[in-house]
């Protein structure tokens, strides 16, 4: 029987060789330049101040288009060889829906400009009701664009790319890149810039770290990144025979895992902190699980390797820890005092009721929502938080993703968003195991899907642009059977 991606390859125009036997031809022209959009795409978001700027999302909705003539190419490329249709292209339908609810909500705007009192403001315009709607349709498609754009330029790593180690190298240029932000943060942070590099751009969030704005979404991306780390560091470990433990990238690659880990808990993220340390710790249980292959390797247990990479990263921590003591024991301080607030009162304070008042903007438009980007303008009327002050907080996110998916995009949109991963996934039941480096890019996914729930790392582009990359190399990885392991 031929193994699912031993035929023809509509990228590279070669067979790649059987599962075990290594192959040497040179990726193809798509495969390249796929290569080059995707990681010109992380690249980009992340150093451009994790893509928040109104520039660096034009040019990511300018540059993400470009996936659609990739793809285009792809598929007129194996339509040419007699392939037949690409089978990953059966994953967009939930897309393609998604798209159409969204654009048919522009046709049916909720809200329109009056004035009122002699100033502009938004009102009822009456929209119908069992028709998706949008409350700001100038807010909305941008929106939409920007998702497309990052979505569609990493699902071409299922469609286009056929060597493994394509994959690989591009998570490698994921994890330089994740290293070097670590590194410039960790400076910055100790020096006490004032803001983004060095100073040099004042940040409108004294919350920064490294690029980003919003230490909780360094905590995302550097989650996402040491999960990669981690899954090139067991796949090269496998190596068992001398020139290959010489010569491999796993020590270099523990030594950049643990500095990016311990830039978390020193940019203040709390939350992100724990998640790195659930990820390091699943590492540790694989590790001392995992028997080198070989006869070499005698069946023990990569103990002492494990332990020394244990012993490595505690050391790298309690370093970080003494370097940044008077910036970290703040945030330790702070924890302990919101604890016990949260003991006396029996709720998470202002969080609990921002939810509460979220689902209530929920359920006001149950199946459809408000409109997606909707949240800022809408959020207004459901807001019952008041300051001591007597001001009433603005707010742009509602701290919960998958909460405000349900405000904005209704429970239609929601499933559909949800399915984007579901159907892909579902692939996997039939794909044989293919090594550590799917499952750890999977676990980091997951992880920061389950942090969704309590924080809005979806909201900040560089993070969705990695978490699509992690997802996507790693199906594809699964579903590459043969060649160049």
């Amino acid at each position: 029987m031929t193994p699912p991606d031993a035929r023809l390859s509509p990228a590279s125009g070669v067979h790649p060789a059987p599962m075990g036997a290594p192959s040497h031809r040179s990726p193809g022209r798509l495969e390249r330049l796929t290569f080059l959009h995707v990681a010109g795409l992380v690249l980009f978001a992340a150093w451009d101040f994790g893509g928040e700027t109104d520039f660096a999302r034009l040019a990511i909705r300018g540059w993400g288009s470009l996936a659609v003539p990739l793809l285009i190419a792809t598929c007129v490329r194996r339509l040419r060889h007699r392939d037949g249709w690409p089978s990953a292209l059966h994953w967009l339908w939930p897309l393609l829906v998604f798209d159409v609810f969204v654009l048919a909500s522009l046709l049916n705007p909720s809200f329109t400009h009056a004035v009122v009192g002699g100033a502009v403001a938004l009102v009822d315009s009456g929209s119908r009701t069992l028709w998706p709607s949008t409350a700001v349709p100038a807010v909305t498609w941008p929106a939409l664009w920007d998702f497309n754009a990052i979505y569609l330029s990493c699902f071409n790593l299922a469609l286009v790319v056929v060597h493994r180690r394509m994959l690989r190298g591009l998570l490698m240029v994921v994890t330089a890149n994740a290293l070097a932000l670590a590194v410039m943060g960790t400076f910055q942070k100790l020096a006490r810039a004032p803001g983004l590099y060095f100073g040099l751009q004042a940040s409108p969030n004294d919350a920064f770290f490294a690029t980003f704005i919003y230490r909780n979404h360094w905590g995302a991306y550097i989650l996402l990144s040491t999960a990669a780390a981690l899954g090139l560091v067991f796949h090269y470990a496998r190596r068992v025979d001398p020139v290959g433990r010489r010569h491999s990238p796993a020590f270099s690659g523990v030594v950049a895992t643990l500095l990016m880990a311990a830039s978390v808990p020193l940019s203040g993220s709390r939350s992100c902190t724990v998640l790195v340390l659930i990820l390091l710790l699943g590492a540790l249980a694989y590790g001392l699980r995992r028997r080198p292959d070989g006869p070499a390797a005698g069946g023990a247990p990569a103990t002492a390797a494990v332990v020394a990479a244990v012993a490595l990263f505690a050391a790298g921590l309690g370093g970080i820890y003494l370097l940044g003591r008077p910036l970290v024991e703040p945030r330790v301080a702070q924890t302990r005092t919101q604890l016990e607030e949260i003991r006396l009162r029996g709720s998470v304070g202002s969080r609990a009721q921002l939810y509460a008042d979220t689902w209530r903007m929920a359920r006001a438009k149950p199946w459809f929502g408000w409109g997606l980007g909707s949240y800022p303008t809408v959020f207004q009327i459901y807001n019952q938080q008041v300051s001591v002050e007597g001001w009433v907080p603005f707010y742009a996110q509602a701290h919960s993703d998958w909460l405000q998916a349900l405000a904005e995009v209704g429970v239609v949109g929601t499933a559909l968003l949800a399915l984007l991963v579901a159907v892909p996934l579902a692939r996997l039941r039939r794909s044989s195991p293919s090594g550590p480096l799917p499952g750890f890019l999977l676990a980091g996914c997951g992880l920061v899907a389950l942090y969704a729930g309590v924080e809005f790392p979806f909201a900040n582009p560089a993070v969705m642009a990695t978490f699509w990359l992690c997802f996507f190399a790693a199906l594809r990885y699964r579903r590459l059977t043969g060649g160049d392991a």
